[in-house]
């Protein structure tokens, strides 16, 4: 099952969260005194964190009226604003951004130009536009010539990406989000524990599998999958040329400046 969207506090919260925090954690740097527009908000989560490092005041933005709903709820304050808007028209959005980032979000724009232009026409003289998406070398094989995830429009190498940006900034530079070798070793790990213990009793690992009688989720024997639970520091942003220091590349991150007018 393919999960676009996770909560802190759900279930798929652990194993979904790294990379998504690791990336708004890395734009805390560029934030700090500006005024921020966090495009695909969603949950509202990376919005409350760029407000922590240091943000003036976030605007939070996302299609989905029960996401904002949420956020405003969760984590709503008089400077950390959240608003019902397509990230490919930003129409109903004035003023001018130190920050604008949009993470995970441009993939699923059919248009994804439109929000590129809208971009550099919201950007201060000075500002930056934070952008991530997935790397198709990390990506299931397209089928019939589109992603096999159903949510995804687009989906680019690495060089693609940076062909598109460079169409609307005369300033891109691309990192790397990649994914550790730890992570790797962790889910190995938990799955020879698992096999051990199934060989060294068949019979009782077999009921502790199944008891208690209650959601899959919260029998210990599920709760073995924690073991392997990423971190943030697992998901680092590197640049291009360490990449294989680093670990897999998962995500194409640019830091995008002085918008083409």
């Amino acid at each position: 099952m393919i999960v676009e969207r996770a909560e802190p506090g759900e279930t798929d919260w652990a194993v979904l969260s790294a990379p998504h925090v690791a990336r708004y954690a890395a734009a805390g740097e560029y934030a700090v005194g500006r005024r921020v527009l966090d495009a695909g908000s969603g949950a509202g989560y990376g919005s409350s964190i760029l407000k922590t490092a240091g943000a003036a005041e976030v605007l939070g933005v996302d299609i989905d009226h029960e996401a904002v709903r949420q956020a405003r709820a969760r984590f709503g304050e008089p400077s950390v604003e959240f608003m019902v808007e397509d990230c490919e028209q930003l129409g109903q959005v004035t003023g001018t951004f130190g920050l604008i980032c949009c993470f995970e979000a441009i993939e699923h724009f059919s248009q994804p130009q439109r929000f590129l232009n809208r971009a550099g026409q919201l950007l201060a003289d000075n500002g930056v536009l934070m952008v991530s998406t997935p790397d198709r070398v990390s990506t299931p094989p397209f089928v019939d010539g589109r992603p096999r995830n159903p949510f995804h429009v687009h989906e680019w190498y690495r060089q693609e990406f940076q062909n598109l940006l460079a169409s609307h900034f005369s300033d891109v530079e691309m990192r790397v989000q990649v994914e550790s070798p730890a992570v790797r070793s962790r889910l190995e790990a938990v799955r020879a524990l698992r096999e051990g213990l199934m060989w060294s009793n068949p019979l009782l690992t077999f009921v502790w599998r199944k008891w208690p009688l209650a959601r899959k989720p919260d029998r210990a024997w599920s709760k073995l999958a924690g073991l392997a639970a990423p971190t943030i520091a697992d998901y680092p942003i590197v640049r291009p040329a360490v990449v294989a220091a680093y670990g897999t590349p998962c995500f194409s991150v640019a830091i995008c400046r002085r918008p083409i007018r």
